[in-house]
């Protein structure tokens, strides 16, 4: 076999030997077609050893090097749980809060806001986020168990703001049940509050987590609703809200392959972003710059990675405020650069994720590509190739 085919081409060459369709392996192996599919095209690499010696064993390849091409020292090591995951969970699950002052509404919202601000800003996020979470978890549960009339719905709307920000910080750190969890909680404060704008930026976060768990058609059902129940707002919140998941639905169409309907969803996006513009709402960031990442980020999806390069170098990622966004939009720019074999381009695109947010270069995205790129560096590519796949665990 060519020393230099991508792990991604040899799945696919095995699995097509196995006389195997994309959802036969991918449910032999468990997870999700379009975890299947991203993996085959190289998009994203499996991010365990566990989840490589499960497919060598659906593939029936007995040897991980003829699948991978990779070294086994290169293979990821199986995820252990981030350190702050214990402290978390512990807050999340307690049945009663513990705190020594119990928040006022006023208080609880100014704490979450200054917890977001970190998170969307900060290139530490992980190291300053982390610590501060189970604290506020506790205090949130505490202000709503004693908040009364008006009040009450001020917490509310804090508290679900909280779980926007624990959904996301969970499923970066691989604790995906308690993303899980933080995602029906933000729904149920949102219903609590009884404001749309937080019901649709409950139900953008709901339908985040199913489709970082490949359940692209329950993700947008969730968005159908949510888009059913705010389809006709004026503020800018809720509009804002409902761009987003417009946008959301619109990858998660790209994931199933259905072409018209993620155009008919950006389409509709484009059209809510002239009306607000760059918004900050619920931290959603919606605006145009969001959708211009998202047009990229489609058509990668949707194996375009030409089409995703002429939009991506078009739009100006550093307009958003979210360090999260521009990492994500480098990334994908990155594995686009990859699919095309452009590797110069695709160092300098990690290069640059890297230094937007050093605490996530160990996303499988990242992770991914570099493995890709060390089967196949050059003494042009080698010593920045190897200085990121350092950074990101690898070597």
């Amino acid at each position: 076999m060519d020393s230099i085919m991508p792990p991604g081409e040899r799945i696919r060459l095995y699995r097509v030997r196995r006389g195997l369709t994309q959802e036969a392996a991918a449910q032999l192996v468990g997870k999700s077609i379009g975890a299947w599919r991203k993996w085959e095209s190289g998009e994203r690499s499996p991010s365990s050893l566990a989840d490589w010696i499960e497919i060598a064993r659906v593939l029936g390849v007995r040897d991980l090097y003829t699948l991978t091409g990779l070294p086994f020292g290169a293979l990821p090591d199986d995820p252990v749980e981030h350190e702050t995951v214990g402290p978390l969970r512990a807050a999340m699950t307690a049945y009663r809060p513990t705190v020594d002052e119990v928040p006022d509404a006023a208080t609880l919202t100014a704490s979450v806001r200054l917890a977001w601000t970190t998170w969307y800003q900060s290139p530490q996020r992980f190291s300053y986020t982390g610590p501060i979470l189970p604290g506020l978890v506790h205090a949130a549960r505490a202000a709503a168990d004693a908040a009364e009339g008006a009040d009450r719905r001020a917490v509310q709307r804090a508290t679900c703001d909280l779980y926007l920000l624990v959904r996301p910080y969970c499923k970066r750190v691989g604790a995906q049940d308690l993303a899980a969890v933080a995602a029906d909680r933000a729904m149920t404060a949102a219903l609590e509050a009884d404001d749309p704008s937080f019901r649709a930026a409950a139900a953008w976060n709901l339908g985040q987590t199913l489709s970082n768990r490949g359940f692209a058609e329950h993700a947008i059902d969730v968005c159908a609703q949510a888009i059913a129940d705010t389809r006709t707002a004026e503020d800018p919140a809720t509009v804002a809200a409902l761009g987003g998941l417009h946008l959301l639905t619109a990858v998660q169409h790209a994931r199933r392959r259905d072409e018209r309907q993620a155009a008919l969803a950006l389409e509709r996006a484009d059209e809510l972003a002239a009306k607000v513009g760059e918004t900050t709402h619920h931290w959603l960031f919606f605006g145009p710059t969001n959708v211009g990442v998202h047009r990229a980020a489609v058509a990668l999806d949707l194996s375009r990675s030409g089409e995703a390069l002429r939009i991506g170098e078009r739009v100006d990622a550093g307009r958003s405020p979210s360090i999260e966004r521009r990492r994500t939009h480098l990334l994908h720019m990155a594995r686009a650069y990859a699919n095309r074999r452009e590797d110069f381009a695709a160092v300098h695109m990690l290069l640059a994720a890297l230094r937007t947010s050093p605490e996530d270069a160990g996303v499988p995205l990242m992770q991914g590509t570099v493995r890709e790129l060390l089967t196949r560096e050059t003494p042009t590519t080698r010593a920045d190739v190897r200085r990121l796949a350092a950074a990101a665990g690898i070597i």
